[in-house]
């Protein structure tokens, strides 16, 4: 049983603009080059489209290219495949590594072509009443679930409810199902056994995101930067739309042959 240090976690959050200077020191030192030898693979939730956080990542990317003048240049830059999945979670036996294939072949200068997959799922925090599992979105008045398909999966198995009917819902179900069983977690208070059924049902996907990758590295002969973690979704007050955290998990990369390696962070 893995049980996550709430503390821990919180203190290890950084913000967006800290995120894209992380993903820049890759790219620097891998020689990646947006709209031109890279396709980023934006792996999230549906509901990512309520936090607006990789419209900020984007936003942010741009301080690293002062050359961008027109929008047609803007396109190219910020030409991310977007892949939304209920938790952001790539569920083991039901994804595989041909649903990134689209992606592999439209990066647009073939030679030392890679692809960068940025994985987020997400979680609500609300740091007035440390709460895990719901944030007020903005524009809303209330809070509501967050992650909303992962939550509302726990409530109804934590109830005995049937399965959901929506076979992509059903899907998720099944895995945070036994995502419970494998981790042991039972109900505690403020939202922090749904923190350890986020965390566990992310870490919980990697070996079998790293099995995809693999195939897809040799298959397509090409390099992959895999960047995954978990965002903190904040309350969203006033105006402010860009105050939501990441915690880093995994960076790694699949080279050509299939080898995984640890990606090099910048200081």
């Amino acid at each position: 049983m893995e049980q996550v240090s709430v503390d821990s976690f919180i203190k290890n959050a950084i913000d967006i603009p800290q995120l894209c200077k992380i993903i820049n020191g890759i790219m620097e030192r891998y020689k990646i080059y947006l709209g031109v030898n890279v396709v980023v693979v934006v792996i999230n939730c549906l509901d990512e489209q309520c936090t607006t956080v990789i419209d900020n990542i984007k936003y942010g990317m741009r301080m690293y290219y002062p050359e961008i003048s027109n929008n047609d240049t803007l396109i190219k830059i910020e030409m991310f495949y977007n892949m939304r999945l209920f938790g952001g979670l790539f569920l083991p036996h039901i994804k595989t590594y041909e649903s990134l294939m689209p992606a592999a072949h439209h990066v647009p200068v073939k030679e030392d072509d890679k692809l960068m997959i940025l994985n987020l799922s997400h979680i609500g925090y609300d740091a007035n009443t440390k709460e895990f599992g719901a944030f007020i979105r903005y524009g809303h008045n209330s809070s509501t679930a967050a992650c909303g398909a992962i939550t509302s999966c726990y409530d109804q198995i934590l109830k005995g409810m049937k399965m959901p009917s929506d076979s992509d819902l059903r899907a998720l179900s099944r895995y945070i199902k036994k995502t419970i069983s494998t981790h042991n977690i039972e109900p505690k208070p403020l939202g922090y056994d749904l923190l350890d059924v986020t965390v566990n049902a992310y870490k919980d996907q990697i070996p079998w995101m790293k099995k995809q990758l693999r195939k897809l590295a040799q298959k397509d002969e090409i390099d992959i930067i895999y960047i995954g973690g978990i965002e903190i979704d904040t309350n969203k007050e006033s105006d402010s739309d860009t105050n939501d955290k990441i915690v880093l998990m995994d960076t790694f990369i699949v080279n050509q042959n299939g080898n995984i390696i640890a990606a090099i962070l910048n200081e």
